[in-house]
């Protein structure tokens, strides 16, 4: 998890500042668990707060840890309300059964040892509490990405090798780890992007950029002038949406 951690360290300054896409996901995914005011949240993973900001908003008591120290340092100059914290996510530095809600955005399935990140999100939560977790989502953009992804295609094979981390079902992982009243809810996110410039800035701005950055210099620059032109195309012939989906998987920590 060093690589990865270190990867969204580098990213920070830029990270949904572009395009606002997880800032997006984390309000749809707010708008599913629906916390009430008061309550106590915690996020891990929190990036630039696409979902602690929110809560907070939305007047929950957050708590935020982050693995990577200028996520970290970024959050906490932005939003004072927040009580954010350097924190590995296997290990949380907080006491048991303290929080009402606990979610992670575009997390869990990023993790070395997700079995034990779920553990440690059980050992937090009070009885009853909720658990909201969002991972990628099946897409359904009506063919608009097929050719940009048919050109990722073309130069993929050339990347250097990365670890990827395993398929993670993550229903059974909740209820491995002791969760109950295990369910799915699918959200998405539909955004308008002005020019091709600013897709590419904001496709570099997240966890692509490694896929990018694993190519040669010499395909890293041919990959980016073919996949400016298609952006060009798309743009002219109907605008540049950015379509995506997640899958909510919301859980309940057992009741004593």
């Amino acid at each position: 998890m060093t690589d990865t951690w270190a990867l969204f360290d580098r990213l920070a300054d830029g990270y949904d500042q572009v395009v606002p896409f997880f800032a997006e996901f984390g309000a749809r995914l707010l708008d599913v668990v629906q916390p009430h005011p008061g309550m106590r949240l915690l996020d891990v993973g929190s990036g630039r707060g696409a979902i602690a900001a929110a809560a907070a908003a939305r007047g929950c008591s957050v708590t935020a840890v982050d693995a990577a120290p200028r996520m970290v340092a970024l959050l906490a100059a932005a939003h004072p309300e927040i009580d954010v914290r350097l924190m590995d996510i296997h290990r949380l530095d907080l006491p048991d059964a303290t929080f009402d809600v606990a979610t992670a955005g575009f997390v869990i399935h990023l993790v070395a040892d997700p079995a034990r990140v779920l553990t440690e999100l059980r050992r937090v939560l009070r009885p009853g509490a909720t658990v909201a977790l969002t991972t990628p989502g099946p897409g359904d953009d009506r063919g608009r990405w097929q050719a940009f992804d048919a050109i990722w295609s073309d130069f993929a094979a050339r990347a250097t090798a990365r670890s990827r981390p395993a398929h993670l079902d993550v229903p059974p992982a909740l209820r491995a780890a002791g969760f109950v009243d295990v369910r799915t809810v699918g959200i998405a996110v539909h955004l308008p992007v002005s020019d091709p410039q600013t897709c590419w800035d904001f496709h570099m701005s997240h966890g692509f950029a490694a896929r990018v950055e694993a190519l040669g210099p010499s395909d890293a620059a041919a990959f980016k002038q073919r996949a400016l032109a298609e952006l060009t195309r798309m743009h002219r012939s109907g605008g540049i949406i950015v379509d995506s989906r997640a899958t909510v998987c919301l859980a309940k920590s057992p009741a004593s």
